[in-house]
């Protein structure tokens, strides 16, 4: 169940966006009449999204969004707006928010955008694990390239015969080649 913290000044209109939300599986952890309190909400209860009016008190809606991006208060933020405006969409579109929904506030607008939200959040958290999975093995190669130039002036040996020793020691230590690079390059210095 996906969580979620529903932002609008307006209490009515904060309890029917609830009320869709709850009838169709989300769970809303928090409200906020003005932005500086969703930000203070999503501090507290990090929810996966945060569903937020523009037009508020103390901070905008885009202001609010801005921090909470910014802090990885929440996963993703949909606007909602009663204007049709070119500039705040532009906005909207800086500051990374991932839906932009004009009022009247509808449950067959709503959900549907929260779906395509869900599933393009979804999309860029598995690159970014892949992203961050080929960033480690890049590492990884780095200390065992750096441990294989060390033997090889230390030890003279050539580049096979050092990529040879560090498999061969992992494999008897029962450690990763990776470990076996990052305890050889302490022990010589490097």
């Amino acid at each position: 169940m996906y969580r979620v913290v529903v932002v609008d000044d307006e209490v009515l209109i904060r309890m029917y966006i609830r009320e869709i939300l709850e009838n169709n599986g989300y769970e809303v952890v928090g409200e906020a009449e003005d932005g500086l309190d969703a930000i203070n909400v999503c501090r507290e209860q990090r929810p996966d999204f945060v569903i937020m009016d523009i037009s508020m008190p103390v901070l905008s809606g885009l202001e609010a969004a801005k921090v909470i991006n910014e802090e990885k208060l929440a996963g993703f933020i949909i606007i909602l707006t009663a204007y049709r405006d070119k500039d705040i969409a532009k906005q909207a579109v800086d500051i990374d928010v991932m839906g932009y929904i004009v009022k009247p506030v509808d449950e067959d607008v709503l959900i549907p955008a929260i779906e395509i939200a869900l599933n393009k959040y979804r999309q860029i958290k598995k690159m970014e694990k892949e992203f961050d999975k080929t960033k480690e093995a890049l590492d990884d190669r780095k200390y065992v390239d750096r441990a294989k130039g060390l033997l090889m002036e230390r030890r003279k040996m050539t580049e096979k015969e050092a990529y040879v020793y560090i498999r061969k020691l992992a494999m008897d230590k029962g450690n990763s080649m990776v470990e076996i690079a990052k305890t050889l390059l302490k022990a010589y210095g490097g």
